[in-house]
């Protein structure tokens, strides 16, 4: 496996971690894992974050990209539903039958 496919299945488990975080949080109150292990998922979420975030802004500044034909509110929000609408009964999947 490529150290490409390598970060990018970090990146997927830890933010996918980071979202059941988000739900201990938010439902609970409170973590039900250790929070070092919390916490290094959220140090590779910012990071892949941030390391986009640079491009985004770079590739914002040379104008080469035309203004956004979409609201990218809107657009987020169309594929949201469409991923709540989904079933499957793949292990990975949050919406697991």
């Amino acid at each position: 496996m490529s150290d490409v496919n390598n970060t990018l299945d970090a990146v997927q488990i830890a933010a996918h971690g980071m979202v059941t975080d988000l739900a201990d949080v938010l439902v609970r109150g409170h973590l039900k894992e250790h929070p070092s292990l919390v916490a290094y998922r959220l140090g590779v979420v910012t990071g892949a974050a941030e390391q986009v975030r640079t491009v985004v802004k770079a590739e914002r500044a040379t104008g080469r990209w035309p203004h956004a034909a979409a609201d990218p509110a809107l657009d987020h929000e169309r594929d949201r539903a469409a991923f709540a609408a989904h079933h499957c009964d793949c292990p990975y999947c949050p919406h697991a039958l």
